[in-house]
């Protein structure tokens, strides 16, 4: 007897459509905000994006006089390019870095240009299917902020000093989501004691679900672990948010906690990731 195989049932457009959003829901690019931990997944080589964002947290302590304002900062202006398909570098430079709220501060002047950041980012060894990728980065942030200009009021906005910092990264896939874990040496100049630093152990770690294609819920706690000074802090700050949106462009927004005595309490960050220039093939 010659055997008939059974008919497949052709997909309908609807099945197939939900076929290709979910496994397209999986992120496949690295994107970091809302978020501060860095993934070790890097994009293909040719990408370019622009990042943009807005940050505030409430009752931050000032580190010379102790006195708790709202800080905020922004426009973030950050430039990431792709040279290689296992490379990743990036500019980033913070518009402005002001206070309010402070005793003794004209709000309107207190304010001042932010720093400017430098940073490369290596994928050593590539994940597939259930295995982690692995990366690491490396960076410098130059100061721009004045720790003290009559001028513009600024006194303790920002240390003013040299920081670098050196960092591994890892990203596992968990299901349709991924954990991103970091973790390095932080190294920054004092502000009252010159020729001296402090050596703060940093860390982050990240977990991204994708709830739809077009939602992702994001988590992470990261900071930076030592024995610290006024102007050169521990820190610690937890956030929680999302990222909308598909293609080119998309929009995150995140609540943040600050955890470290240096940190202030309750916050927000919003911001928008637009991919100017993709490889060919790609939407």
């Amino acid at each position: 007897m010659r055997y008939t195989p059974p008919r497949v049932k052709p997909l309908s457009g609807v099945t197939l459509a939900a076929v290709l959003a979910t496994s397209g829901a999986a992120p496949a690019d690295a994107q970091t905000l809302p978020l501060r931990t860095e993934p070790a997944v890097t994009a293909q080589a040719g990408t370019l994006v622009l990042e943009t964002g807005m940050e505030a947290i409430a009752d931050e302590p000032s580190y010379v006089t102790g006195v708790e304002r709202t800080r905020w900062e922004g426009p973030l202006l950050r430039l990431v390019y792709s040279p290689a398909a296992s490379v990743e570098l990036d500019a980033e430079w913070v518009a402005r870095v002001g206070v309010v709220g402070e005793e003794g501060r004209d709000d309107f002047q207190s304010s001042d240009w932010g720093d400017v950041a430098l940073r490369a980012k290596w994928r050593i060894k590539e994940g597939k299917g259930a295995r982690p990728t692995i990366g690491a980065r490396f960076g410098v942030i130059l100061p721009q902020t004045s720790f003290e200009d009559v001028h513009f009021n600024a006194l303790g906005l920002g240390p003013n000093t040299l920081r670098a910092f050196v960092e591994g990264l890892l990203t596992q896939p968990v299901g349709r989501g991924r954990i991103h874990v970091d973790a390095g040496i932080f190294l920054q100049d004092e502000v009252l004691r010159p020729h001296d630093q402090r050596d703060f152990v940093s860390y982050g770690l990240a977990v991204e679900w994708p709830a739809t294609p077009r939602l992702a819920l994001l988590a992470e706690v990261a900071g930076r672990a030592g024995d610290g000074r006024p102007g050169a802090d521990e820190s610690s700050e937890a956030r929680a948010g999302v990222r909308l949106g598909g293609g080119r462009v998309l929009w995150d927004a995140a609540v943040r906690r600050g955890l470290a005595r240096a940190d202030g309490t309750w916050g927000l960050t919003l911001g928008l990731t637009w991919t100017a220039r993709a490889p060919a093939g790609r939407p």
